[in-house]
């Protein structure tokens, strides 16, 4: 990887017309060069990995769509309606047959790098390999739960969708949020300046003030919402899998399965889930080493 510019690269903006309606993008564009599909986690968007993937724009060329629901795109998201994160795959592919035909990597964190199992499973033209910070790779008995009735009755109970419908969702202004948030964690924890790109792309303007462009009940739903099967796309990639694993509160709770599944799984030391946000420095050197070694 080049090294990281002085200063953050601006990426372009696009809107990509999907069947029912519209996906935003931040492109960095390379003409010619391996091209970087990344793709953010529940809750955040294309933007909060701006200082991560600027990193990567001197050698690569980057797409990081705002997933449905999130950020800029405009593609409807009922939460009511939401079972798996194959939406979002299709989203994906949507996006890919738009673009020039070349060499590519799926990438992403969270829940965008289970999409990318998905996407890969599904294209026809395979990428080379597949970059993936901490999945969320859960135990067998969970995708289990979420397809009998039982899970109708349990979902609410789970603490990750207790806590995203308990979301605050209006501040009288930006800086109101920037306060709140960043002295608390995770925020706190998170390297200079990714708070600012996460907000400036994640709140939009409403009567009173301002509100989350990610609804949290949206975002619960996501949490909810597992009837898919990561291990089996895994498995049906086509094409390599590296894994990078949080040191401490990792969502790849299920390793050996993965490992099972094919995937190369390394751990990045001393970070937790969130560690784009806490490390963009350290995950775009891994990035950079994968797709250089697919």
């Amino acid at each position: 990887m080049s090294d990281a510019p002085s200063d953050i690269r601006e990426p372009q903006q696009r809107l990509f017309t999907l069947a029912d309606g519209d996906m935003a993008a931040l492109v960095w564009p390379k003409p010619g060069a391996t091209r970087i599909v990344f793709l953010h986690g529940n809750g955040f968007n294309a933007r909060s990995a701006r200082r991560l993937l600027s990193q990567l724009a001197g050698d690569y060329e980057i797409i990081a769509p705002d997933l449905r629901g999130h950020g800029a795109s405009t593609l409807p998201a009922d939460p009511a309606a939401h079972r798996d994160w194959h939406v979002y795959a299709r989203d994906v592919i949507a996006l890919l047959d738009q673009l020039d035909a070349r060499p590519f990597v799926l990438a992403g964190h969270s829940m965008g790098a289970v999409t990318c199992l998905f996407t890969a499973e599904h294209l026809k033209v395979k990428p080379l390999g597949l970059a993936l910070i901490d999945p969320v790779i859960l135990p067998a008995s969970f995708y289990a739960l979420n397809h009998t009735p039982l899970w109708h009755v349990l979902w609410r109970r789970f603490p990750l969708v207790q806590g995203a419908l308990r979301r605050r969702n209006q501040w009288e202004s930006a800086q109101a949020v920037t306060e709140s948030y960043g002295a608390r964690p995770p925020f706190a924890h998170w390297a200079e300046g990714v708070l600012e790109d996460y907000l400036s792309a994640g709140l939009k303007p409403v009567d009173g003030g301002v509100a989350l462009q990610c609804d949290p009940r949206w975002e619960a739903a996501n949490y909810a919402s597992h009837r898919h099967d990561p291990l089996k796309a895994a498995r049906n990639a086509g094409a390599p899998v590296h894994v990078l694993k949080a040191g401490k509160a990792s969502t790849v709770m299920n390793a050996n399965g993965l490992a099972r599944a094919g995937a190369i799984i390394s751990e990045l030391p001393g970070h937790s889930h969130l560690a784009p946000m806490e490390n963009p420095d350290a995950c775009a050197d891994w990035i950079a080493a994968q797709v250089e070694g697919f």
